[in-house]
């Protein structure tokens, strides 16, 4: 896979981007990889990204974007329902000022494990986008369930997706598959993400 040869991780690859709406895909070891894959290529050194206070990025990822990405987080709190009031998303977004880091991303869960495994609406993730786009950020979310919430919400994955820069889900949960996730996004976003996926040492061989 390292050299985009195996077709079985091609076609893998393809067929998650179709399914989540996106451009490609990249096959990746863990949710916890892709989530840093995604971060490390969305964010730059010293940047900031806007997350719950219990999401999985935060509490169960090793601090990974801060220890190997120098991202600096701002942990907001998250509701019973997975949520995180737009408003304290808003205000969270610090102007443009030397004094402060760029605010580059936001990311959220869905299903949100730490919150009962409860489904995001629809509604919610187009809000949350377009706060993002209105400060030039961009929107991550950790999809490791999100199979799961669009059973339980009777929508296409595609209604969750959409509104979202780069999406991980995971094949070894809802999906019983053996290893792995996949993060898709777009073509130039997969591209960046795929060195950063050797540089941690995901590039698969035989």
């Amino acid at each position: 896979d390292v050299y985009g040869e195996d077709p079985t991780i091609n076609q893998l690859q393809a067929l998650s981007a179709q399914i989540t709406g996106k451009e490609a895909g990249l096959f990746v070891a863990s949710g916890t990889m892709g989530n840093l894959v995604a971060v490390l290529t969305h964010c730059q050194r010293g940047e900031e990204a806007i997350l719950g206070n219990l999401s999985h990025t935060h509490l169960y990822e090793a601090g990974g974007i801060s220890a190997l990405g120098g991202i600096y987080t701002n942990q907001l709190p998250n509701n019973d329902d997975g949520t995180i009031y737009t408003d304290l998303i808003k205000r969270a977004i610090r102007p443009d000022d030397s004094q402060h880091p760029v605010p580059r991303l936001i990311i959220l869960e869905n299903t949100h494990n730490r919150c009962g495994g409860v489904p995001l609406s629809v509604e919610y993730p187009r809000e949350i986008s377009n706060i993002a786009s209105d400060r030039n950020m961009k929107f991550h979310l950790d999809g490791a369930r999100i199979f799961n919430a669009a059973v339980a919400l009777g929508v296409d994955v595609k209604d969750l997706t959409d509104p979202v820069d780069s999406v991980t889900f995971c094949l070894s949960k809802g999906l019983s598959a053996p290893v792995g996730s996949v993060l898709c996004g777009s073509g130039e976003f997969i591209r960046k993400a795929h060195r950063v996926r050797k540089q941690l040492g995901g590039g698969m061989r035989q």
